[in-house]
């Protein structure tokens, strides 16, 4: 779905059964997203700022499993990162169609129980293993009305030998307005939340170890279809800040970062 015709869905109304449905659709369905993920890092230290950024975009297909699992894969994938070091864009041809398998509950919390093994060129660059972890709506107990606000946390901590991530979010959601879009009933679902990341690990390629820690804010809105039971799409936007210490047998340094980002998800038909 184009921004045109989300603006022209914010623009068109139409009445909702009350009790319209708060959960996704049934199993059987192969939904089809587009996604494009871009970010700018600024890194600041001593000798001024380095700026990266950060483009991501592909083509993901979920299918809904009996009970509470899902399988999903990349149809299509594009990753590009430019940096004071040159560009760099990963062949990503060994990623495509490789499975996901994800718990994924009627109201749309996803948990990763398994990601497929990607290029190491990706490492230090993106992890693409958590993709869902915050790609759908999480729907409250409540039937959906004009209105209704809700809250929802998730986290998650990720622990190797080498390195460790942390990373949690707390959002609010209120549904704004019906709108109807290719002639579906659905909703525009407003959502802001806090974000916080934290890890440590090796700086890749450099005989170094890094602590991180990032937090910020991040606003956007969902378009809904209650009585099909999936995200037609998405918009949003945030910043994060934060400070990232770096050690090793050079020295020791600290730099202040900051990440700036939007992203666009859509339903393909």
């Amino acid at each position: 779905m184009s921004r045109t015709l989300v603006a022209t869905a914010l623009l068109l109304s139409c009445a909702l059964p009350l009790g319209a449905q708060s959960a996704y659709g049934s199993s059987g369905d192969t939904l089809r997203y587009r996604e494009v993920t871009q970010g700018k890092l600024t890194l600041t230290g001593p000798q001024g700022d380095i700026p990266i950024s950060i483009e991501q975009r592909s083509q993901i297909a979920v299918v809904r499993m009996r009970g509470d699992s899902a399988r999903a894969w990349y149809d299509s994938l594009a990753l590009a990162a430019s940096s004071p070091a040159g560009d760099q864009r990963p062949a990503t041809d060994s990623a495509l169609k490789q499975p996901f398998r994800l718990a994924f509950d009627p109201r749309g919390h996803v948990k990763l129980v398994q990601a497929p093994s990607f290029p190491k060129s990706f490492e230090g660059r993106t992890d693409l293993s958590h993709q869902f972890d915050d790609f759908f709506l999480r729907l409250p107990a409540k039937p959906l009305t004009v209105g209704l606000a809700w809250s929802d946390s998730a986290s998650r901590t990720d622990s190797t030998a080498e390195k460790f991530t942390r990373w949690a979010t707390n959002a609010d959601y209120r549904v704004e307005r019906d709108t109807v879009v290719d002639g579906t009933p659905a909703m525009i679902i407003a959502v802001k939340q806090r974000v916080k990341i934290a890890g440590e690990g090796p700086v890749p390629n450099q005989p170094m170890r890094a602590t991180s820690a990032m937090d910020g804010t991040e606003e956007g809105f969902f378009v809904f279809a209650p009585k099909a039971g999936r995200v037609i799409a998405r918009r949003r936007s945030g910043h994060l800040e934060g400070d990232i210490f770096m050690k090793g047998a050079m020295g020791e340094m600290t730099m202040k970062q900051a990440y700036s980002f939007t992203g666009t998800v859509d339903a393909v038909r």
